[in-house]
C-alpha cells in the first residue's frame, strides 16, 4: 500500500509533512532509525526543492509517496521545478558532514543516509526516488 500527499512550496509545510512520513513509515512497520533516516532524507530533499528549485515566486506543489517494498521503505518525490539531477550534482566529499560547505550538505546527507537512489525528469517533472533497506 502506497501512501500519498501534496505540500505546497513553503517552508511552512516541512513540520507536517515530516510528522505524516513519521507516522506512515512506523504504520509500515519500520524500525526506528530507518524511520528516522527516510524523514530526514526526504525533509531534506524537499527544503532543497522549495529553497532552490522554484525561483519564481509562484505557487508549486510538491508531491510526495511513501510505500513499503517487500525489503525497503521507498520515498518517492516528484515537483516540477526545473530539471535537477541529486545524483550527478557536483558534492565535495568531506570526511564529515560538519567539514562540508553549507551549500551542498542536504545533497550529500541524502547520499550518505539512503541504500539506493534514483533519479528521472519526465513529462517536465522531476522524480527522486530513495531506498531505505529494512533487512
Amino acid at each position: 500500500m502506497k501512501h500519498e500527499r501534496r505540500v505546497a512550496n513553503r517552508i511552512s509545510e516541512l513540520r507536517p509533512l515530516s510528522a505524516w512520513a513519521s507516522d506512515v513509515a512506523r504504520a509500515l512497520g519500520c524500525p526506528a532509525d530507518k524511520v528516522d533516516d527516510a524523514n530526514l532524507c526526504l525533509t531534506e530533499a524537499v527544503s532543497n526543492i522549495i529553497r532552490h528549485g522554484h525561483r519564481d515566486g509562484a505557487d508549486h506543489e510538491i508531491g510526495v509517496e511513501i510505500l513499503r517494498a517487500p525489503r525497503a521503505l521507498v520515498v518517492r518525490i516528484e515537483d516540477d521545478a526545473p530539471a535537477f539531477d541529486p545524483l550527478s550534482a557536483p558534492v565535495s566529499e568531506p570526511a564529515s558532514l560538519d567539514e562540508a560547505k553549507p551549500a551542498g550538505r542536504g545533497l550529500l546527507l541524502i547520499r550518505r543516509t539512503a541504500d539506493a537512489m534514483s533519479y528521472e525528469r519526465r513529462e517536465g517533472m522531476n522524480r527522486l526516488t530513495l531506498e531505505f533497506a529494512l533487512e
